[in-house]
């Protein structure tokens, strides 16, 4: 039914239009509908690589985006403070000998107890502030630098090759708590922007995307379209090099950011980006 349903809409198009005007149609409705994976972008790039890396994910959620790297071997430090998300990390991955699952939330300076704010809409926007109407207090959290934690762990000599955050609003906090004097720099950050969360906590895109160019990262910006429902689909708007500006101040996205040239072409060449960054 719901194929002879596409062909009846199909046939109604070709009548009322040109074939180029068809094309076009068909081609507005595959561009609505494509949603990239910026984290599966950098495992389409690692993916065939022989080393075993490190990665830290600061909102690991429900473990979406550390599984593919964890299946690599790799080891992973998971972030994830909402009790209700860790159960069901902990689910899939606490028998993992290369998975450390930490229940604390990370920041720039470390605190014993703070509010975790989450909201029926959607499980994947708990966080330490609320920027919803929805959101509540759920649960007391403690709060951790990368700094200390990688200490904690003895990794803080030890190369981070992918750090992903997304933690609702406090990305850049994360950033600024890494050990950036002491530890090697993460070889590839993917972290996200959305200004109607950071703005209240006194940051914008372009101050979280110039923190990283002064740590002299070159940035991918993977932007989308303003959010109508934090509990269901988005829409992808495009891929751009850094410096730019967002087509919509509206909008959100992820950063993907790398400070090795040669990675840097091969994720552009990812992202279908003709002209990047030379500097």
């Amino acid at each position: 039914m719901a194929l002879m349903k596409k062909l009846k809409t199909a046939q109604t198009i070709l009548k009322t239009k040109s074939i180029r005007g068809f094309i076009t149609t068909l081609r507005l409705k595959l561009d609505r509908s494509f949603r990239p994976d910026e984290t599966k972008i950098v495992y389409d790039l690692i993916k065939n690589s022989s080393h075993s890396g490190l990665m830290i994910d600061v909102g690991a959620h429900h473990g979406s985006s550390l599984a593919p790297f964890a299946e690599l071997g790799w080891q992973v430090i998971a972030f994830e403070p909402d009790s209700n998300n860790r159960v069901v990390l902990e689910d899939s991955f606490s028998t993992w000998n290369n998975v450390i699952i930490d229940p604390r939330a990370c920041s720039d300076q470390a605190q014993p107890e703070v509010t975790l704010f989450v909201s029926s809409e959607s499980s994947g926007v708990s966080g330490l502030s609320a920027f919803l109407e929805s959101h509540h207090a759920s649960e007391k959290v403690s709060v951790t630098t990368l700094t200390d934690a990688l200490n904690e762990y003895g990794f803080s000599a030890k190369p981070v090759d992918f750090l992903k955050i997304d933690t609702e609003g406090f990305d850049l906090m994360v950033l600024k708590g890494f050990p950036w004097a002491q530890s090697p720099h993460p070889e590839i950050i993917v972290c996200e922007f959305e200004d109607a969360k950071t703005l209240p906590l006194g940051y914008s895109f372009h101050q979280l995307a110039g923190f990283l160019v002064n740590k002299a990262y070159r940035l991918i910006i993977s932007e989308w379209y303003p959010v109508t429902s934090y509990g269901g689909l988005h829409r992808w708007r495009r891929f751009s090099t850094y410096p730019s500006e967002l087509v919509d101040s509206q909008g959100w996205g992820n950063i993907i950011a790398t400070k090795d040239k040669e990675i840097y072409h091969q994720l552009c060449q990812l992202c279908k980006l003709d002209r990047p960054q030379t500097v």
